[in-house]
């Protein structure tokens, strides 16, 4: 509850109202499931991307540390030079933990995980205002879900390279008459292009 009340982004709480606020998906158990995974994806983001800032903050305070208790000439250390060698061997052994804590942090890729929400957020407003591939449902809500639901499934289960890569493979639609209409609206882009390659082959 706290992350949700100090953490959340203005960017995630608008996505969430705006979702809300469409009467079609409202109370649908895929949208809820959607929000518990947009929020699960988002707070597991946040939460790294917190500690690995932290992780740079401790490495940063312990070298100044370290710097200014090593410095010989500095005036506010020439008494309790055995006090500050034990203070200065702790600081030694705690830089050593966080170096190794943040070699360890390297293997969040958190670029990818922001542009996984980036594509989660976008792919709910083209479902809200009914864009794309969306638009070929409809008023048929309960099918409509069913390939949002496709939809942002696959981005959460592949890596954002490989779902931009396969960007133009769209995951297979709900309906034969969605699967159909969509085949019909490729025939006549294709066809237009066609037309185009032609028109631009002519010699004048």
């Amino acid at each position: 509850m706290c992350f949700r009340f100090f953490c959340l982004s203005n960017t995630i709480n608008s996505i969430f109202t705006r979702i809300d606020g469409h009467e079609p998906s409202k109370d649908n158990q895929i949208i809820i499931n959607f929000k518990n995974d947009l929020y699960k994806t988002y707070k597991s983001y946040k939460l790294k991307k917190i500690y690995c800032l932290f992780l740079k903050f401790l490495q940063v305070t312990i070298g100044l540390g370290i710097t200014t208790l090593t410095t010989t000439n500095n005036p506010y250390f020439k008494d309790n030079t055995d006090a500050i060698n034990i203070i200065l061997w702790y600081i030694s052994i705690s830089n050593n933990i966080v170096n190794l804590l943040s070699v360890n942090s390297t293997k969040y890729n958190l670029q990818d995980e922001k542009l996984k929400i980036k594509l989660l957020i976008s792919e709910t407003d083209k479902y809200i205002d009914n864009f794309n591939d969306y638009n070929i449902y409809g008023a048929d809500e309960a099918n409509k879900l069913i390939y949002f639901k496709k939809c942002y499934q696959e981005i959460l289960n592949k890596t954002p390279h490989e779902y931009l890569l396969y960007q133009g493979r769209r995951p297979s639609h709900a309906t034969i008459e969605a699967k159909t209409r969509r085949l019909d609206i490729q025939k006549t882009a294709w066809g237009n292009a066609d037309e185009i390659t032609n028109i631009n082959s002519v010699n004048i």
